[in-house]
């Protein structure tokens, strides 16, 4: 990344600290998706000796992948999931993005990866950048030109 101020995509103003924060804030969200997903893989499970047996090779956080969740076991083993997001967005957040919009966005993604039978990915149209950046108005540095 160059040493030369750029504007926000959000807010417009010229610093280096956004691309800084939202990379952190993008960072700590897929940890803290794969961590749900485990949650449901988890419950998934729960109490399925044939089904802990023919998963033994797949992570906990693709389980959703082999057997579809309903919604209300997502729903469940979500709960907490995001409470940690208010401290992160005040901490590390971009431009006033509220906390609640990246609770809701988080939420929502993670149900569509259970829905859908998706294995979560970071990058790519169905990846976790790609929500940041259409549900929450994030764009994040261009990874090619920050390596240069």
């Amino acid at each position: 990344m160059s040493g030369i101020p750029t504007p926000c995509p959000c807010c417009g103003a010229y610093s280096l600290a956004p691309d800084v924060r939202t990379v952190t804030l993008v960072a700590v969200a897929d940890v803290l998706v794969v961590k749900a997903l485990e949650r449901v893989g988890a419950f998934l499970l729960r109490g399925n000796r044939q089904r802990y047996l023919q998963a033994r090779d797949t992570p906990l956080h693709a389980v959703h992948t082999i057997w579809a969740a309903p919604d209300d076991l997502t729903a469940k083993a979500l709960r907490g999931a995001w409470d940690v997001v208010p401290a992160l967005v005040d901490s590390h957040g971009c431009c006033e993005v509220p906390s609640i919009d990246v609770i809701h966005m988080l939420d929502d993604y993670v149900h569509d990866l259970v829905i859908t039978g998706t294995p979560h990915v970071l990058e790519g149209p169905e990846g976790l950048e790609y929500r940041f950046e259409c549900r929450l108005g994030l764009v994040l540095p261009d990874k090619e030109r920050a390596h240069a």
